[in-house]
């Protein structure tokens, strides 16, 4: 290995093992080196301007990276790939899904390529060194190309993390064009429900819907005498009833036992009356769930 291989080992260790013929050419290979190595087995071709060490793995991040590289200057991770970047719920590591400017669209490499002809500097961050759609535009990427389960897993996700929030997904996609724009009518479907903060409710709002039980204010906060109480998943105002949802009844130890009881007599002393379901509930019994809740708010009427 003399030292434009070594030089190229260096920029490729911070690039999770990727660099660019372009970069071995400034670390002072030529392209008949560069040649030479790929038929000796020195180097191998990860994309169509990538390239690694033979001996060197790509993970999916490495995937990634050289999908970025390949396609060059304002390149973005996106879609599902951005969505597990960012930690959104139910988009696991694996796709490799990229956007460029429309300038920059018969740009290749592998994994799924989009364009479009606006990205902003909002629309951009950077997660784990890589160039990433920002919360908001990746919510809006996955518009026409994911189920309205998986949109609103997105939306209530992204919101809890702070990526984004309901009005500044409307502005945006405003601001970006719905006409034409696929997915719109799904993404104003799961807007309906937006301001939840789980799967599991917003769930439980398309179980209590399609039953016609009325939909219920959404994460309400009660205060006391200028004091947080507790904020609620559902509230049946004016009738005065709370349910809540969660993956278990037990408690992980008995300081958190004792706040969740004292939180629940705080609200029954301001009035209110607690349900809880659990995820088995929703999801496995949902006839007891729509009966008790609809026998709950005949007893309160």
């Amino acid at each position: 290995m003399n030292d434009a291989d070594r030089r190229l080992a260096a920029i490729a260790a911070l690039q999770r093992q990727v660099f660019t013929r372009r970069q071995a050419l400034h670390a002072g290979l030529t392209h008949q080196g560069i040649g030479r190595r790929l038929e000796s087995g020195l180097f191998a071709a990860v994309g169509p301007h990538t390239l690694r060490f033979a001996g060197s793995t790509l993970d999916w991040r490495g995937r990634l990276q050289a999908g970025v590289l390949d396609l060059g200057a304002g390149a973005l991770v996106s879609g599902r790939s951005a969505a597990a970047l960012h930690g959104l719920d139910g988009f696991p590591e694996g796709p490799v899904e990229l956007l460029v400017p429309t300038e920059r669209r018969r740009a290749g490499t592998t994994g799924h390529v989009s364009s479009s002809p606006t990205i902003g500097p909002s629309d951009q961050c950077v997660v784990d060194g890589l160039p990433v759609t920002s919360g908001t535009r990746t919510v809006l990427e996955l518009l026409g190309r994911v189920s309205p389960r998986e949109l609103g897993n997105a939306i209530d996700s992204a919101t809890r993390l702070g990526l984004t929030a309901p009005v500044v997904l409307e502005r945006r996609l405003a601001e970006l064009g719905r006409q034409g724009r696929q997915g719109v009518a799904a993404f104003d479907r799961v807007m309906q429900s937006a301001g939840v903060q789980s799967w599991l409710e917003r769930e439980f709002l398309h179980l209590t819907a399609a039953a016609g039980i009325r939909r219920p204010s959404v994460q309400r906060v009660y205060r006391k005498d200028g004091r947080h109480v507790a904020r609620v998943d559902f509230d049946y105002v004016p009738a005065p009833l709370v349910v809540e949802v969660g993956g278990r009844r037990g408690y992980l130890s008995a300081d958190d036992r004792r706040r969740q009881e004292r939180r629940r007599n705080e609200l029954q002393l301001l009035g209110r009356t607690i349900y809880f379901f659990t995820t088995e509930d929703i999801v496995s019994d949902p006839g007891y769930v729509v009966a008790t809740v609809r026998s709950a708010l005949a007893v309160a009427a």
